[in-house]
């Protein structure tokens, strides 16, 4: 047996298995009360480790074979009864011709919200890192005294993170221009991308969730409100509060104080959307004397009504006045706007976009740069056209790729983990590297994975975009190896357990493998 040898054969005998401490992700746009199983991670024994190291004095680390799984994924897979063949995975130095590491990588598979990689470079080499979107403001009277005598007219071309201290701002603004109290409507100028709530096809059922929200030319704060439900032991009641709160959404508060533990789905609030145009939140359940505070996320209202109701409460919140509500209406053609109000940087989208896996924001990108290369208003197919015209321009051919709506909050959308790969070792390559790399979470460290990967050898040197669908686990990135390497990875796994608990596993012992080579 020789020194190089051994190792192997003494672990065989000698690992042990402990597992991997993890707390539930808390995403924004995506669902956090999933249940993970815990992941599983390799810890040999003092006298294993004892001879791996001399093994290492006399011998370098093993290669990755091209087609072999790690050892350590094909346990996890093994244990949960998961094929081989249903698990995708590609790994390739940026510097080199040929991937390290191809298992399965042509196959084509649901990405899940991985493919928002390939929607931000899109954007970075589309647009361009300092791009901006301006949002219109013209006064549809005159303006005397601080009052507008008529309508004060919005005109949006898809910012996609007018958030609402974004929208305060704007107002600032405007009261910084002189303006007080509107004598008129709130006109809001949606031609570039008109309001359509209709939910993405399978996923019908979650049409409320915040995850679901639709692009909108005017959309704001992702469309989303938190639902805040507490205990007033005083009262002994439930009180419970919507944040931000907005004209024109009630809420309906049937929650009940209980002495039960606290526990169980969503502290046992159930929570249920109604009322004409989803103006009303209706809560229901037993709510524990126990629990501390507990917040839940949810879209509510069309997107011209929550973008009204929001303007109008924070401009009532500084002491503007607005006499009348909103309509749909057209800026005047050609007129020179009063005030032009830009966005944040391309860039700056599309980090948050990625870090905190933002499905809206993903979607509007996607559709600006089909706006900006063949004009308003803003579809699917001229996003989808335009996609492809920077993927030429590029000379990168993804021969797998079907693209949907670039979220990933798809069931038809299709991409193969080698054609995933090349993009990344292309954008690794090229001068949008840097701002995409940055953009992706860092393992342990932030976004979605703040939590996760948290202690493993390749925390804080990954940055891995990762993405689930019933069925689907997925991850895509960078990772620094302990060489000095670079690497892309790509995982697509695809099984009924994927996105339980197994997919987190095999992809947090694939990256502990490719980190170490």
């Amino acid at each position: 047996m020789s020194p190089c040898s051994a190792p192997a054969a003494f672990r065989s005998r000698s690992t042990r298995i402990r597992r991997w401490r993890r707390s539930p992700a808390k995403r924004a746009g995506k669902s956090s009360d999933r249940r993970l199983a815990a992941a599983f991670v390799l810890r040999p024994s003092k006298s294993a480790r004892a001879l791996a190291l001399s093994a290492l004095l006399c011998c370098p680390p093993a290669a990755l074979a091209q087609d072999a799984l790690p050892a350590a994924v094909n346990r996890v897979l093994a244990h949960y009864g998961i094929p081989r063949d249903n698990y995708s995975v590609w790994v390739r130095d940026l510097v080199e011709d040929q991937p390290l590491l191809s298992h399965r990588a042509d196959v084509p598979r649901k990405p899940a919200s991985v493919i928002k990689v390939l929607t931000g470079w899109l954007t970075l080499e589309g647009l361009g890192p300092e791009y901006r979107w301006i949002t219109r403001v013209h006064l549809g009277g005159e303006l005397r005294n601080g009052v507008l005598d008529g309508p004060l007219i919005l005109e949006g071309r898809g910012d996609p993170h007018l958030v609402m201290e974004r929208v305060w701002l704007l107002q600032q603004k405007l009261r910084q221009k002189g303006l007080r109290r509107i004598d008129g409507p709130l006109v809001l100028d949606d031609r570039w991308l008109p309001a359509d709530d209709t939910p993405v096809a399978g996923f019908e059922a979650d049409r409320h969730r915040s995850f679901s929200a639709s692009p909108y030319a005017l959309l704001m704060n992702f469309q989303a409100i938190r639902i805040i439900v507490e205990p007033d032991h005083a009262r002994g009641r439930v009180h419970a509060r919507l944040e931000p709160p907005l004209s024109g959404l009630d809420l309906v508060n049937r929650l009940r104080l209980s002495n039960e533990r606290c526990g169980g789905f969503q502290r046992g609030v159930a929570v249920r959307i109604s009322g004409e145009g989803d103006s009303r939140v209706e809560l229901d359940g037993n709510y524990s004397r126990r629990c501390n505070s507990y917040s839940i996320s949810r879209r509510a209202l069309s997107g011209p009504a929550y973008a009204y109701g929001l303007f109008e409460t924070l401009w009532r919140e500084g002491g503007g006045e607005i006499s009348e509500g909103f309509r749909l209406g057209s800026a005047p053609e050609d007129a020179e706007p009063w005030l032009e109000f830009k966005s944040e940087f391309a860039f700056q989208a599309v980090r948050f976009m990625n870090k905190h896996s933002n499905n809206v924001m993903a979607r509007q990108l996607l559709l600006t740069l089909g706006a900006e290369m063949f004009g308003p208003p803003a579809t699917l197919d001229k996003a989808r056209k335009a996609a492809g015209e920077v993927l030429i321009r590029e000379g990168l051919e993804l021969p797998s790729l079907v693209l949907d709506n670039g979220s990933g909050l798809s069931r038809v959308s299709r991409i193969s983990a080698a054609d995933l790969g090349r993009l990344l070792v292309h954008a690794g390559r090229g001068p949008r590297f840097h701002e995409l790399a940055a953009s992706l979470p860092i393992a342990g460290r932030d976004g979605t994975l703040t939590k996760t990967y948290k202690e493993t050898p390749f925390g804080g040197r990954a940055h891995i975009k990762t993405g689930s669908l019933n069925g689907v686990s997925a991850i895509a990135g960078y990772v620094l190896a302990d060489s000095g390497r670079r690497l892309a990875v790509v995982a697509l796994l695809e099984h009924p357990l994927a996105a339980k608990g197994p997919g987190e596993e095999a992809h947090g012992q694939l990256l502990t493998a490719i980190s170490r080579h």
